[in-house]
């Protein structure tokens, strides 16, 4: 049922902003900024059941809460990167879209990298 709303509301976005693009290009971009904006926020109820179920199966299967913190941290950069790259790119601006991008594998990367070094640390170890 909640996929029926989003799509609903994705519908009547873009009718709204395919409308209002010949007469009002500004205003059509900011309903479509609008839009995705309240589509995420529709998601963000189901993403937290989704977090602590995660939660709960790294616990049981002893999995540091830092580590398994350090993976959520890179997944949401990656969609909230990829979500702003496409904003960006529904304005018509690819190249600030590759920037976002390109923002977004940095900061992932730089989440990571104690994880990277934990894993490097346990092969040095063994050898």
């Amino acid at each position: 049922m909640e996929m029926g709303r989003i799509i609903a509301l994705g519908l009547v976005g873009v009718i709204f902003a395919v409308m209002l693009k010949k007469e009002n290009p500004q205003i059509s971009l900011m309903v479509s900024v609008v839009t995705g904006i309240l589509i995420f926020f529709m998601i963000c109820t189901p993403l937290s059941g989704l977090i602590g179920l995660l939660r709960d199966a790294a616990e049981k299967a002893g999995v540091s809460s830092g580590y398994f913190g350090i993976v959520l941290k890179v997944i949401g950069i990656a969609y909230l990167a990829q979500f702003g790259a496409q904003l960006c790119a529904d304005a018509g601006e690819g190249a600030v879209a590759a920037k976002v991008e390109l923002a977004g594998k940095i900061l992932i990367m730089a989440a990571s990298a104690p994880v990277l070094t934990a894993l490097l640390e346990l092969v040095m170890n063994l050898v």
